[in-house]
């Protein structure tokens, strides 16, 4: 609507032209049509930028807008999860049972240290993705493993290009992801390095919708780039349990 909006005042200030341009074809032998002619194209020139400034202000307004937003919601969630992990470490400590009190330390560690690894994978959107997934998705849990040392902004490829890959692979099993009538949906994703290649390995076990065609859409995902190494095939049931190895050739 806002873009609509915009081209008809742009195309109504041009068309105004086709005044003073009258003037001039009407009065040929005069001065003034052309002076008339002149400041009105200086006017309208200043109003469409000023206009397109507006426009883009207003843009980048509502942009930071929706980026502080997600990453409020997305300290909330983190905040309800340590609390949460937190309240279950007290209890544990006021029960006198400190095993348990150790397991949910090192779980915490655990979360804290992938957390650390995918806000320095090197490529920011990927990395903001992976961090606010749990806000925006509840239909399935993503569990982030990156190799230690692995940062894809030192590595050979075009990191928006691998990125949106990288992302549109999560979304094929996010979207295909159905509510459970069990258990929960869980997407593991490991990120790895070898001599000539970056893989990403994945095993989902949950419930998917037109789980038949899901490789086809992993395959338009890295069209060009990539190419996947299908690893278990679902059972014959209800509950869908995939892995599959992800390569990427790292470029000559």
């Amino acid at each position: 609507m806002m873009f609509r909006n915009r081209t008809l005042w742009g195309l109504a200030a041009w068309i105004s032209l086709a005044l003073p341009v009258t003037s001039v074809i009407l009065w040929p032998d005069t001065w003034w049509p052309l002076i008339f002619l002149a400041f009105w194209t200086l006017a309208i020139g200043t109003l469409v930028v000023m206009m397109e400034r507006r426009i883009h202000r207003e843009h980048c307004e509502r942009l930071l807008t929706r980026a502080q937003s997600s990453a409020i919601k997305t300290l909330s969630h983190h905040r309800h999860d340590w609390m949460n992990e937190l309240q279950i470490l007290y209890g544990y400590l006021r029960l006198n049972k400190p095993d348990k009190a150790v397991d949910v330390v090192d779980r915490i560690r655990a979360r804290m240290e992938q957390d650390s690894r995918i806000s320095q994978i090197g490529v920011t959107e990927l990395a903001s993705f992976l961090l606010s997934f749990r806000t925006v998705c509840d239909t399935m849990r993503l569990d982030v493993d990156i190799q230690d040392g692995l940062y894809l902004d030192r590595m050979p490829y075009a990191a928006e290009k691998l990125s949106k890959s990288i992302i549109g692979l999560v979304n094929v099993f996010r979207f295909r992801a159905a509510s459970p009538s069990g258990g929960e949906n869980v997407l593991k994703m490991a990120f790895y390095r070898q001599a000539d290649e970056l893989s990403i390995a994945f095993e989902y076990e949950g419930e998917l919708a037109a789980a038949d065609s899901v490789t086809e859409e992993l395959a338009r995902c890295v069209e060009g780039i990539g190419q996947i190494d299908q690893g278990e095939e679902p059972a014959e049931q209800t509950r869908q349990a995939r892995t599959m190895v992800i390569h990427f050739p790292l470029p000559a």
